[in-house]
């Protein structure tokens, strides 16, 4: 049986997500939080990006993979799902946010892969992981929302 590949995208978006998860919570202690913040926000802004490319792909967009940044990414989904994602967001964050300031808000994470890979490149500590945190979430349960059966 051939898997789609919007489930692949998700499946892969849901493990770098794990992973993120795992070493966020570790990264909370003093001691190691400047080690674990690096791959924290790489696994994490992976994920987001993976996601985001699965909801694309669900609507029939990107199916060359030729786009890469998160925010753009964002901006090349329809103005239903940008709204949802909004929506859950707000949920998830209990804010409110322009779409504007969403935007603004994954535009700082364009390239998170690249830049923060190694930890020598850039400190990652200045990225606020509980609001990356709740951008994944609000994409994962748009996502959800059409395709409750790929839950975990």
């Amino acid at each position: 049986m051939d898997i789609p590949t919007e489930r692949k995208l998700y499946d892969s978006a849901s493990a770098y997500y794990r992973g993120a998860d795992i070493l966020m919570k570790q990264s909370s202690s003093a001691a190691t939080s400047h080690l674990l913040a690096q791959p924290a926000v790489t696994c994490a802004a992976l994920s987001l990006k993976l996601y985001l490319k699965c909801l694309l792909n669900l609507e029939g967009k990107d199916k060359e993979d030729k786009i890469y940044r998160i925010a753009e990414l964002f901006r090349s989904l329809s103005e239903g799902k940008k709204m949802a994602i909004l929506k859950k967001f707000d949920e998830f964050s209990n804010a409110e946010l322009s779409t504007d300031e969403l935007q603004s808000h994954l535009a700082s994470l364009d390239n998170a892969f690249v830049r923060w890979r190694y930890i020598h490149e850039e400190d990652a500590r200045n990225v606020n992981l509980e609001d990356l945190e709740e951008m994944i979430l609000a994409t994962k349960a748009t996502i959800n929302a059409s395709n409750p059966d790929w839950g975990e």
